[in-house]
């Protein structure tokens, strides 16, 4: 899996990140890189929402989770607000087993 399949589109502080799939130990390396590229142009107080797509994950493990705990601290201290669009049940679990739906604003939306 790569991540030359993420689209990124930023407007009026606001980044939309699509992941291409599973958040896992074998994907977040590439993933960091990727989102730290995205993030470079964004000094501190200069985002308000940071939308991240994971509704093509069916699958968030231990090393994935804390990737995304640390965008999470990534964009709250630029001042931004973290959203996760999630589709999986699996992976909705996974947040609030862990806790990380208390910290960004996770919204499940079903497939169409």
């Amino acid at each position: 899996m790569t991540v030359s399949n993420a689209e990124i589109t930023q407007e009026k502080k606001r980044i939309s990140f699509e992941f291409p799939g599973d958040v896992l130990s074998t994907t977040a390396e590439s993933l960091r890189t990727r989102l730290e590229e995205v993030l470079r142009d964004c000094p501190a107080g200069s985002l308000d929402c940071f939308e991240a797509d994971l509704r093509a994950a069916r699958m968030v493990d231990s090393v994935g989770l804390n990737l995304l705990v640390w965008l999470w601290r990534a964009v709250t201290g630029r001042g931004g607000r973290l959203r996760v669009l999630i589709s999986s049940p699996d992976v909705e679990r996974t947040f609030k087993f862990t806790r990380f739906s208390e910290r960004a604003d996770v919204q499940r939306i079903e497939n169409v």
